[in-house]
């Protein structure tokens, strides 16, 4: 097996590419249980590249790539990606950077569509970016996907309440700008 500082080799196979991401996710992980968000991301966007293009490779006419991808490894390329992405969204909402915890959720949902903690934790984005028909959206697909989930029944509370404050706030601007037009009259 290839060692994590191998990193720069491009001659490892799709095995030894597939371990390395491994051993560096599982470093990311190390990395984020020690609340080192930043050094957790850097290991999450290593294992990526380390992945990258081992499934989706271009192909060209006329062009036989000599090593195809097994089943076995395409699935465990993809869990690793999942991962990643998902954690990489984990450590962007430490931060409170719901804008990319959004986006590398959004990805992590592109390989499995009905995970209830990508489904979560994009809600939250949404919700603290102020889109709360996406956050419902979202957050209450993951309901349904785990219904006892403290967590979740948590973040719904929170967008009912903001959407209680939104819409008293637009009652007071509409009151407000009614008022102001009878009196002119």
């Amino acid at each position: 097996m290839a060692s994590v500082e191998d990193a720069r080799s491009s001659k490892l196979t799709p095995e030894e590419r597939v371990e390395l991401a491994k051993a560096l996710k599982e470093r990311g992980n190390d990395y984020f249980k020690k609340q080192e968000y930043r050094e957790a991301m850097k290991n999450y966007h290593k294992a990526l590249l380390h992945v990258k293009g081992l499934i989706d490779q271009p192909k060209f006419p006329g062009i036989v790539l000599s090593d195809e991808i097994s089943d076995e490894l395409k699935n465990c390329i993809h869990q690793i990606q999942f991962s990643c992405y998902n954690n990489l969204a984990a450590c962007l909402s430490k931060d409170g950077r719901w804008d990319r915890s959004e986006h590398y959720c959004s990805e992590a949902l592109k390989l499995k569509p009905y995970n209830a903690k990508a489904l979560f934790r994009r809600g939250q984005s949404y919700l603290y970016m102020k889109d709360f028909d996406k956050a419902e959206r979202d957050l209450k697909a993951a309901e349904k996907l785990e219904p006892k989930d403290s967590s979740i029944k948590k973040m719904l509370t929170l967008l009912e309440v903001e959407l209680k404050r939104v819409k008293e706030k637009e009652k007071k601007i509409y009151a407000g700008m009614f008022d102001t037009h009878s009196e002119k009259e």
